[in-house]
């Protein structure tokens, strides 16, 4: 079983690998569409952002406000194919992202090992909080994943992992 602070360190990871990959991009890059199709770099980081407010509820924790700019970017959502009207930039999200990582910094901070293997229910059935999280560090990690080939679209093709 995973413990807290081994969670911890995960997206601690995770987050310094979301802001190498995102490192100098411009505008127009944040926007480069992957060919033949997929999700530019603006939608996978603010998806990336998402997630963790599904972690948060996972784990609990009262959501933070100031986040509604993801909204755009729920599981499901459309891709964003060009500039849209009220879109945020790249460093809006990553703002939002690194607000979020310390919200989820500060709650797993709080729990305890009997807090992580409380019994919750996720998608119609009962599973332990830290299996959930667990979870949705997989996914989390999905998307991070994603985001070395964006950046080596948009022509920066130095080794960052």
């Amino acid at each position: 079983m995973i413990t807290i602070s081994e969670y911890q360190q995960m997206l601690a990871l995770e987050q310094e690998i979301v802001h190498a990959q995102t490192a100098e991009m411009t505008k127009e890059e944040f926007l480069m569409q992957p060919a033949p199709g997929g999700n530019c770099m603006l939608w996978v980081l603010a998806h990336l952002a998402d997630n963790l407010r599904e972690i948060q509820k996972a784990l609990g924790a009262d959501p933070v406000q100031g986040t509604e700019i993801l909204d755009r970017f729920k599981r499901g959502s459309e891709p964003v194919r060009s500039p849209e009207p009220g879109l945020p930039s790249g460093a809006e999200v990553l703002a939002v992202y690194d607000c979020l990582h310390q919200a989820l910094t500060d709650r797993l901070s709080a729990m305890t090992p009997t807090d992580f293997d409380e019994q919750i229910s996720m998608h119609g059935s009962q599973a332990r909080r830290g299996w959930a999280a667990f979870f949705y560090i997989f996914h989390h990690s999905y998307h991070v994943g994603q985001l070395e080939y964006l950046r080596n679209l948009a022509g920066h093709t130095e080794k960052i992992i």
